[in-house]
């Protein structure tokens, strides 16, 4: 499953919230969209088993509730990515941050204090 940037924009809000958002309330937080462009953006998510809606009465108004937890999501994206452009090579990938020098000394304690607790954070 991969979310586009504008479907995420719903994501995030509802993830935020961590409770069922109405479409009025995406509306409110999303002023620069149009109802019909969220509807078609909820649409997409509830498509692709991100999202579950519950329609309000007779309107077209809806509630929606997330399928799938950020950390789920972001899981998944990385398995994906990982799999895509680095053949699924853990290795492969934190050689090309090394190279790219994006790893600051703190980034490398970090990763070798998670390493050594065996993947455990303590956020």
């Amino acid at each position: 499953m991969h979310i586009s940037d504008a479907e995420m924009e719903i994501m995030r809000i509802i993830w935020e919230l961590d409770r069922e958002v109405t479409t009025k309330e995406l509306t409110e937080l999303l002023p620069e969209k149009k109802l019909t462009t969220i509807s078609t953006l909820a649409g997409r998510l509830i498509s692709k088993g991100a999202l579950t809606s519950e329609k309000i009465g007779r309107s077209h108004a809806h509630k929606y509730r997330a399928l799938i937890t950020e950390d789920e999501y972001k899981a998944m994206e990385t398995r994906s990515f990982l799999r895509s452009i680095h053949r699924g090579s853990v290795k492969s990938l934190i050689s090309a941050l090394f190279r790219d020098e994006d790893l600051t000394k703190e980034d490398i304690d970090e990763l070798r204090s998670f390493i050594n607790k065996g993947g455990e954070d303590d956020a």
